[in-house]
């Protein structure tokens, strides 16, 4: 009988102890929710319902644990198959890791795991290494102002004049009274632009779109002209959108992931991209093939990314004296070039689409920015050199007004690749660390002696901006923070250090009032941030 009673009271505490094990474990010191440690399901129990209603993971985990708890930093619970995440919602923090820190922070593996099993070949599908670093001065200089400017702004030009005509066409003909969703249109002008700056090539989609509204205006049934060969790309740039963001909410994302790339339509993608990119990079290598080495060695045959990369090759193996080596083949230029064209794609029509939710919500911000422009251009149509070289104060405030407040690129996480610490807590090798880009709201009151050096030294530089005008009413649109005035002259000026903030360019519309049905600021959380509803009424202007 006792040998019994042993033998159940050994299976209990087996049971016990296997339990506990499966209990949240977390990192020692930093707060978290003494209920999530609790049970097994850790902080899933408050996660997954918010995330159900609003659709915004990154959002949601700030809600559950850092403004919940009312800290910085903190940490969600997950079952303790995983390790928790730590969270930061610390600006001046996040920007001194981001800028300054890069030999304590990597990548983190669960961020690597949404996009190397498609592209594991791109920059942003591998941790930094040496070959990381090479593959990236490669194509560094393409994302220089001087290249933008000569490559980039007349593409983008281009594309924005040919939007503006089709909502000039859809605000004179089938749209005079009702509303539009403007969000496929700021696509379809993304992808002509992004497109022919990466590859030189014209996709004409927003060509395309106002051919078929004449057509459907003049009465005719079917529009004569074929489609454009550049819908192919938007039918792919869509399918790796939703892919990668209906995978990397599951709980094992690397595995549906790398399962997705045994799909026959993942097959079909890499087919069609391979093969489009592959012919446009050997017809640019063979036209500088031809070349002597004075020609090649001037930057005036750049007109897109792929030329400069390209032209850089050919020119090392002309003076190295060797073969040429086919790029076409080279998989990490595909993936970079590709990944360059989905996330241009995406990040600008989110923003833009921002920018014109925006425009409507805030009407006299609409009616400042107009003016602003007016006054600048004398009421004409700028060409790429009047833009680029006008300074127009409140348009670069307002610029950077909406992505501060659109937050389109939401969060971002690192891994600790060496023990450190954030705001005096200790963060163990191997954590990682979840950032809120999205400054709109109030910081938590933190130490100054907690501060990095870098962190305090911003602060001394800057001051502490969350202090002052541009700190007030975060949840506000209002570009008037960007701006300071000079004492003595009266003159305005932008100010880029106003907030820890990067600024991202937009452009402008003039937009009229909307249904009430159409205002809301409710967005989803995919790849990037995109509002929920994307429509404007436009007039003529």
């Amino acid at each position: 009988m006792l040998f019994y009673l042993l033998l159940g009271v050994s299976a209990v505490a087996l049971a016990v102890t296997a339990l506990r094990k499966l209990y949240p474990t977390p990192y020692p010191g930093i707060p978290y929710n003494k209920d999530s440690a609790r049970r097994i399901t850790g902080d899933f129990p408050s996660l997954m319902p918010l995330i159900q209603a609003t659709n915004e993971f990154s959002n949601s985990v700030f809600a559950v644990s850092t403004q919940k708890l009312g800290t910085p930093i903190a940490q969600v619970l997950f079952p303790a198959i995983r390790k928790p995440f730590i969270v930061l919602e610390d600006p001046r923090e996040i920007e001194d890791i981001v800028l300054r820190r890069n030999r304590e922070f990597d990548k983190a593996p669960t961020a690597i795991d949404g996009f190397a099993p498609m592209f594991p070949q791109a920059s942003l599908s591998q941790y930094a290494t040496p070959k990381l670093k090479a593959q990236k001065r490669l194509w560094a200089d393409v994302m220089s102002a001087k290249f933008l400017h000569k490559a980039a702004a007349p593409n983008i030009h281009k594309a924005t004049l040919e939007l503006l005509q089709l909502w000039n066409l859809k605000a004179s003909t089938v749209h005079k009274i009702q509303p539009f969703s403007a969000h496929e249109d700021f696509q379809n002008a993304a992808l002509d632009a992004i497109w022919v700056a990466v590859v030189g090539e014209e996709p004409g989609v927003t060509r395309y779109e106002i051919n078929k509204l004449r057509s459907q205006v003049a009465g005719n049934a079917k529009l004569e002209s074929p489609p454009p060969h550049g819908l192919f790309l938007k039918e792919e740039v869509t399918y790796i959108n939703d892919t990668i963001a209906r995978n990397s909410s599951s709980p094992f994302p690397k595995w549906t992931l790398k399962l997705e790339t045994y799909t026959p339509r993942y097959r079909k993608f890499r087919t069609r991209v391979s093969t489009e990119i592959g012919l446009a990079i050997r017809k640019t290598v063979e036209r500088f093939k031809l070349l002597e080495l004075g020609k090649l060695e001037a930057d005036e045959l750049d007109t897109c990314m792929m030329d400069l990369v390209l032209r850089r090759q050919v020119l090392d193996a002309k003076k190295a004296n060797r073969p040429v080596t086919d790029p076409s083949k080279d998989q990490s230029m595909l993936d970079e070039m590709f990944v360059m064209l989905v996330g241009g794609h995406d990040s600008t029509a989110n923003t833009l689409t921002w920018f014109a939710r925006f425009m409507e919500a805030f009407p006299n911000t609409q009616t400042e920015l107009r003016t602003a422009l007016n006054a600048s251009f004398k009421d004409k149509r700028p060409s790429v050199a009047d833009i680029l070289e006008t300074d127009i104060p409140y348009l670069d405030a307002t610029c950077e007004e909406v992505f501060r407040l659109s937050g389109v690129a939401k969060a971002s996480l690192r891994q600790a690749v060496v023990d450190t610490e954030i705001l005096g807590y200790k963060i163990p090798k191997g954590a990682e660390v979840l950032m809120n880009f999205h400054v709109d709201r109030t910081p938590f009151p933190v130490d100054p002696s907690k501060r990095t050096p870098g962190s305090q030294g911003a602060i001394d530089k800057y001051g502490d901006v969350f202090q002052g005008d541009a700190g007030r009413d975060l949840a506000v649109f209002e570009p008037r923070r960007w701006i300071v005035r000079n004492k003595d002259t009266g003159k305005e000026a932008f100010n880029p250090h106003a907030l820890p903030a990067l600024t991202f360019g937009g452009g402008y519309r003039g937009c009229v009032e909307l249904p009430s049905e159409y205002k809301t600021t409710g967005a989803t959380e995919k790849i990037f941030r995109h509002p929920n509803t994307s429509y404007v009424k436009v007039r003529p202007v």
